[in-house]
């Protein structure tokens, strides 16, 4: 059985929860390593389980970080807060779409919070940025990359928009009222990145549009 649209992103964005609620998180090495290096450090063995704990914990760690680290900087900080769970819940949604389509899986429930270090890195980069004039500077080169973004944002969207199981995909769990509520979940929160950005062409921007096209998934034909 499948969530309701309103549910699933809520519980895709806390799987790994009660498991990282058992075992604290390291902060002290994961502010010392790598997402992949406190994986091979942190987990008592593998399971798909430890290593989606291991990027959310890492990814937990980071964020904390970076929100001590911004601490004189309130308004910047609120924006990167905003970014990560707008972008933290485009991926979930992107594997919501991809689990429809497949006729459900483990899988993308999986990628996720395996996602989450990722948005990290390119939240720290554009908290780095943001802070000093090389994130100030402006130029057609930034520019281009926004409109671009800005496009295969919007591409993504009109497929996602004019999906429909094939013949062949009859293991589809697809139901045409809830796929539309989610594209419009998806476009919204694609808005919303888009707002919290701004519209500057600098360079800081031009990071932060990244973000919307860093997908989990594609928008259709194999993944």
């Amino acid at each position: 059985m499948r969530l309701l649209p309103a549910l699933t992103v809520t519980a895709l964005l806390s799987v790994v929860a009660p498991a990282s609620a058992q075992t604290p998180a390291n902060c002290a090495l994961a502010n010392a390593v790598d997402s992949s290096s406190y994986a091979t450090l942190a987990m008592d063995g593998w399971s798909e389980a430890a290593e989606d704990n291991a990027a959310f914990d890492w990814s937990e760690c980071r964020a904390a970080a970076l929100r001590r680290s911004l601490s004189g900087n309130p308004k910047l900080s609120a924006r990167i807060d905003g970014l990560r769970r707008q972008a933290r819940q485009l991926r979930a949604l992107e594997g919501q779409f991809a689990g429809i389509r497949a006729g459900g899986g483990t899988l993308y429930g999986h990628a996720v919070p395996r996602s989450f270090p990722m948005i990290e890195e390119q939240l720290a980069g554009l908290a780095a940025l943001a802070r000093t004039t090389l994130g100030a500077q402006t130029g057609q080169r930034y520019a281009t990359v926004i409109a671009q973004a800005r496009r295969d944002h919007a591409a993504y969207v009109a497929t996602l928009r004019a999906y429909k199981p094939g013949p062949d995909e009859t293991y589809s769990t697809y139901n045409a009222a809830e796929w539309k509520a989610l594209v419009s979940q998806y476009e919204a929160l694609g808005r919303a990145v888009m707002t919290t950005l701004g519209t500057r062409t600098d360079a800081a921007t031009a990071l932060g549009y990244s973000m919307l096209t860093s997908t989990l998934f594609p928008a259709d034909g194999d993944f």
